[in-house]
């Protein structure tokens, strides 16, 4: 019996990470598709069917959806492990069965909060083409962006300036140091 328990979780967990990932693999066949077929060369309305189509498909907001929680659900199964096996007497004692429903239904949310929300309210179609998490309301919401990889290429960027000036500013001291 405690083979069978342990058994359903461990695929139960591994079920909705392929799925997360086959849904993000099928949603990239369905844009690559959609983008040889010339559909988004340009929008001719921006109706509600138009912005969906922006929004979730030239967007790539379902492709997000299913890749970030795929991660996401090979974490929260990571996280299940390690409380499983490093402190099993606590796993024993306290572990229910709405758990593990709430493990298989945060990498879904994840996908949802981190890009679908912001993607909805920044996207727009101009001049019949679509801009996707282009027009944010303030500048401070641009800069709490939804896209890990933006974030963390203008912290690189961020840092690599910082150095130069910093650089900068030690080599002026240098010369000033050296003249004197």
């Amino acid at each position: 019996m405690f083979f069978r328990a342990l058994c359903y979780r461990f695929l139960t967990f591994c079920l909705a990470h392929t799925t997360l990932e086959l849904f993000g693999c099928i949603m990239i066949t369905v844009r690559s598709s959609l983008d040889l077929a010339g559909v988004f060369r340009h929008y001719n309305d921006s109706g509600p069917a138009a912005m969906a189509l922006c929004i979730l498909i030239d967007g790539a907001t379902l492709i997000t959806v299913g890749i970030n929680g795929g991660t996401a659900s090979v974490v929260i199964h990571t996280l299940d492990r390690y409380w499983k096996l490093v402190h099993a007497v606590h796993h024993r004692n306290y572990y229910k069965r709405w758990m593990l429903y709430v493990g298989l239904l945060l990498p879904w949310l994840n996908g949802v909060a981190i890009h679908l929300l912001p993607a909805i309210g920044t996207s727009r179609i101009v001049n019949e083409n679509c801009h996707p998490t282009a027009f944010w309301p303030s500048l401070y919401m641009e800069k709490v962006c939804s896209s890990w990889c933006r974030s963390i290429v203008y912290y690189v960027c961020e840092q690599e300036t910082y150095r130069k000036q910093i650089g900068n500013v030690q080599l002026l001291r240098n010369r000033t140091n050296t003249r004197t």
